[in-house]
């Protein structure tokens, strides 16, 4: 088992490096240019070019079955779920195989609003809750 983390905005990180090295898991961040930081994880750091879907893209040709993907990405989401991996966002939501049409109907939707320069206000700032129910269901999917 692999963990694959979007990690451009992921909050978590450090939960998620925390996890993996208590468990020995391999578990890589895919950034891009832009995001990169100067931290040190346990995690392996990937960078890519800051192009558009470049993190997606590296994800899913890497992840396999079995595989746990942190992302906030409605649209990786549902491309983890067919390729028999799982997903669950920073906010601790396992995405679900059922719940693939509404993802991608979400995705659809986030993407004509951006083309119709509609300002989309984004999520709260995460939460302590957020992150214990994050770990919780991290948890839940190693073992």
């Amino acid at each position: 088992m692999i963990i694959y983390t979007d990690a451009n905005a992921c909050p978590v990180k450090q939960e998620i490096d925390t996890l993996a090295s208590e468990n020995h898991l391999e578990s890589y961040f895919v950034f891009t240019f832009a995001h990169v930081t100067n931290r040190t994880y346990y995690s392996t750091s990937i960078v890519l070019d800051t192009d558009a879907e470049a993190v997606d893209l590296y994800i899913y040709n890497h992840v396999k079955p079995g595989d746990v993907v942190v992302t906030q990405d409605n649209g990786l989401a549902a491309m983890i779920l067919q390729k028999g991996a799982a997903a669950v966002s920073p906010r601790g939501t396992v995405f679900h195989y059922r719940d693939i049409d509404m993802l991608l109907l979400g995705r659809f939707e986030g993407i004509r609003a951006k083309q119709g320069k509609t300002k989309i206000k984004g999520p709260p700032a995460i939460s302590k809750e957020d992150r214990c129910r994050f770990v919780q269901a991290l948890e839940r999917q190693l073992q």
